[in-house]
């Protein structure tokens, strides 16, 4: 369970380039790939090409953490043939963290680039491998695109 938490919460930031396109019909592409996907489009510019989507909430489950700190005092014997005397202090901390539910969100960037369009997106913590999937998107709709 832990190690499917820490792949969830890891960030997603990816860049596209879609060869011979304009930004104008990527735009529209993209926004239909958000509709398709059932994500919202929460802000949009259409003249920078900056949007923001709304992915949905993910589940985030309960982690619970201990840590063990161990304190070790060792006093000289005045006999060198004698052991040592030493002490030893242990501490338990447990953290722990409820489930929890969080927006994914995605900031998405597309610009021209000669006769090429750069997309760039950059997803939140939550946003994990959801947006990995326009790769395929894109090229199904039969533009030439490469990951950067």
């Amino acid at each position: 369970m832990l190690i499917f938490t820490l792949f969830l919460l890891v960030g997603c930031k990816s860049s596209y380039l879609v060869r011979n396109a304009s930004v104008s019909n990527i735009i529209s592409s993209f926004k239909d790939y958000a509709g398709v996907h059932g994500y919202q489009i929460t802000y949009q510019n259409d003249a920078t090409g900056s949007y923001r989507l709304n992915m949905g909430n993910v589940y985030v489950p309960e982690v619970s953490r201990t840590v063990k700190t161990t304190t070790v005092i060792a006093t000289p014997a005045k006999d060198s043939y004698q052991p040592m005397t030493a002490y030893e202090e242990t501490t338990w901390l447990t953290v722990s963290n409820p489930g929890h539910y969080v927006v994914a969100t995605a900031m998405v960037s597309i610009t021209q680039q000669g006769d090429n369009v750069l997309i760039v997106l950059d997803g939140n913590d939550v946003a994990g491998v959801q947006l990995n999937d326009v790769y395929d998107y894109f090229e199904g709709l039969g533009y030439v695109i490469e990951k950067k």
